[in-house]
């Protein structure tokens, strides 16, 4: 039973935006996130404030998204250029999914594809010479171990000590020029920020490496937050006062959530106000393009107690690997990717969802499954899936670029007295003292 892999521009939109690699989702809160963040500094610093938040935003947001995958990319490269074994090929742990390094390696010295798609290794067609299987897997791996730990460590070193000093020499220059000209870009200070700053205030206040090698090159929020808790430490250490270092504390622990887990709450919230399966926009596209009466015996054997049967039982194989390549943004089949045996029972369990979902409407009328409602109905929950996503993405930049300045600097104020930007106004304390 063959189906057609073409998906409606909705579908794939969604689909792309919801794909942890691609980065484009974790841009649209990125961007105005950054934009806000440069706002709040403005309107209690002024120009200064405002220059130094953005440009440290927008440097330490490349690092962050980009800065594993391209320095993971260059450590590849440099492997296969000297140890000329090939080095596309995800780490894998063969007894949590598809074991993509042996598979890989055993077929480009064998030539069997064990029923796996061999396309992304074209490149490697008589390039690489593979004597000793066992031996070039062991340095496959232990070459992947030590690119992934450098690339994290060289990451976090990046956005915890450079970029914070990077920021605070351009600004010191930015002032320096400032002076010499005999004007200031500072935010005026008023009556009662006067009487605030003088008042001197005190605040009291080789299993491992696998594990992190796997989560650092195959989950994405694992390299996210991996690198925040030593960027965060780095740039408390790097502050210019304690004052600062307390604001970089609340606002980059909070801004944690938002980048990593509010998008997602907030869509389950929706779900259950308006009650709606997850599911991929392009699965569920897939599903509705099933031959109708195939389609219609499925969906009348599910049982909502039964346990969940494997969509290519279900569908048959070639529509079940469609579905499967479809939720894993094509990862699924492919002889160097790593697909973990409890993603493709999550896809399991959400394709037995949607069908239930299906099932609950009602659209099988007088004994045979309506077409037009069924597309209507998939239709209709892909629009609510992209509003949902949408709406998670709106909620993910308030908090990151109103909600956390906003409350990290009314805190500020609460303890300093002062409303301006506190990193400069203790460093000219201490040089007034």
């Amino acid at each position: 039973m063959s189906i057609n892999s073409n998906y409606t521009t909705l579908a794939t939109a969604v689909k792309h935006l919801k794909n942890p690699n691609a980065q484009t989702g974790t841009l649209l809160i990125e961007i105005p996130a950054d934009i806000g963040r440069a706002k709040s500094a403005y309107e209690r610093g002024g120009i200064i404030e405002a220059t130094e938040k953005f440009s440290k935003e927008i440097m330490s947001a490349a690092v962050w998204l980009f800065g594993i995958p391209a320095f993971n990319w260059i450590g590849n490269k440099l492997t296969e250029t000297f140890s000329k074994l090939p080095m596309d090929i995800d780490y894998s742990n063969k007894t949590d999914g598809d074991d993509a390094i042996r598979n890989t390696v055993e077929y480009l010295k064998t030539g069997n594809t064990k029923g796996l798609d061999v396309s992304e290794l074209e490149k490697y067609a008589n390039k690489f010479e593979i004597k000793d299987v066992d031996r070039a897997i062991s340095t496959i791996k232990k070459s992947k171990q030590v690119i992934a730990i450098g690339a994290w460590i060289l990451n976090c070193t990046l956005m915890g000590v450079v970029l914070p000093k990077l920021n605070q020499h351009l600004t010191k220059k930015r002032l320096e020029k400032n002076k010499a000209k005999n004007a200031t870009m500072l935010k005026p200070e008023s009556m009662q920020d006067y009487q605030n700053r003088t008042k001197k205030d005190n605040l009291s206040f080789t299993g491992l490496a696998d594990t992190m090698t796997y989560n650092l090159t195959a989950n994405n929020t694992f390299r996210l937050i991996s690198t925040d808790v030593p960027m965060i430490i780095g740039r408390c250490a790097t502050a210019r006062n304690k004052y600062e270092a307390l604001e970089i504390l609340m606002m980059d622990s909070a801004a944690i959530y938002f980048y990593n887990f509010s998008l997602k709450h907030a869509q389950d919230i929706l779900r259950k106000i308006i009650p709606t399966p997850e599911i991929g926009t392009t699965v569920a596209e897939c599903i509705s393009k099933v031959n109708k009466s195939t389609l219609q015996k499925i969906i009348e054997g599910i049982d909502e107690t039964a346990e969940t049967t494997p969509v290519k039982e279900l569908f048959g194989k070639e529509i079940g690997e469609e579905i499967y390549r479809q939720a894993t943004d094509g990862r699924y089949g492919k002889i160097n990717r790593f697909v973990k045996y409890d993603e493709l029972k999550d896809i399991d369990n959400a394709v037995k969802n949607l069908l239930q979902h299906i099932k609950d409407k009602n659209i099988i009328k007088n004994g045979e499954l309506d077409s037009a409602e069924l597309k209507k109905l998939i239709k209709n929950l892909n629009i609510k899936n992209g509003i949902f996503y949408g709406v998670g993405i709106v909620v993910s930049f308030l908090g990151l670029g109103i909600l956390i300045p906003k409350i990290a600097y009314a805190i500020t104020k609460k303890i300093t007295g002062k409303d301006g930007f506190i990193a400069l106004e203790e460093d000219n304390n201490k040089k007034q003292c």
